[in-house]
């Protein structure tokens, strides 16, 4: 339909889109062409799945641990077999959870400070242990126990090596120490290395540590027979300086340390 409007001499058209004849869309037609292309699709993403996920290529067959100490290697392969078979996604390499064998190991295992987990193609994982260092010597009572590095007690007695190569605290106050349990804090082990390692490079040899309330308090037992009281709250540094900063005024002056030396406070020194 047409219509025309005469306005000021100008002549519009307006077109009508309903009108005229209408066109109709074809019918796009399903040929055997498309049906073969799908189904090739579905048979290839299936095939896919089928070797990715349940056939048995991908299967985690063998567990490889290295790193072990104190730590056997076949107790932490049962313990990664555990949960390799807790579920069905664990099985497979490709989906396995480093993460919860990471925390499940460290959870189950005092001993551990880390691990790390590796995928061999295509069916071995590489578990890596790292265990915590033993650190300290601890001697509460008649019991000598290993203190590792975040203050937890090893089970077991001590080595010669390790009695001769680490520092020994002895605990006056006796208290129980359990396998696997917090002793002392890990910042305690820290001071405690660094200061046996501070104090020996300024000419100073040191016989053991003692402990008699707290653990912020600790005495290094020389082998010129007197102690040396240390706040193990404060920065080692600070103390080293103060304490040859003293010894070295006494060697001036030709006298000696007569029992102790007090370098709890920060910038004075009291000794006797």
């Amino acid at each position: 339909m047409e219509r025309r409007v005469v306005k000021n001499r100008q002549t519009k058209v307006f077109f009508d889109p309903n009108s005229g004849p209408k066109l109709k869309k074809k019918k796009k037609k399903f040929t055997f062409k498309k049906f073969l292309m799908i189904l090739l699709t579905i048979l290839i993403f299936g095939s896919l799945f089928y070797v990715v996920v349940i056939s048995s290529l991908f299967k985690v067959k063998k567990i490889q641990v290295t790193g072990e100490q104190t730590l056997t290697e076949d107790s932490i392969r049962s313990q990664v077999e555990n949960i390799v078979g807790s579920s069905f996604f664990n099985q497979n390499i490709l989906f396995i959870s480093a993460d919860q064998i990471n925390k499940q190991l460290k959870k189950d295992n005092y001993q551990i400070a880390s691990t790390k987990i590796n995928r061999i193609p295509f069916n071995t994982i590489k578990v890596t242990i790292t265990e915590q260092k033993p650190s300290i010597i601890w001697k509460s009572g008649i019991t000598t126990s290993i203190l590792a590095e975040d203050g937890r007690a090893y089970a077991g007695q001590p080595t010669e090596e390790l009695l001769k190569r680490l520092p020994m605290v002895i605990d006056s106050t006796n208290l129980p120490v359990k396998a696997g349990e917090k002793t002392v804090p890990d910042t305690f082990v820290k001071f405690v290395s660094d200061i046996n390692s501070a104090l020996p490079s300024n000419g100073i040899k040191v016989a053991n540590y003692e402990i008699q309330d707290t653990t912020t308090e600790i005495y290094a037992v020389t082998n010129s027979g007197y102690k040396i009281r240390l706040d193990t709250t404060r920065p080692v540094k600070e103390q080293i300086t103060d304490l040859v900063t003293v010894l070295d005024q006494l060697k001036k002056q030709n006298k000696k340390v007569g029992e102790y030396i007090d370098l709890r406070i920060n910038g004075k020194v009291f000794y006797k």
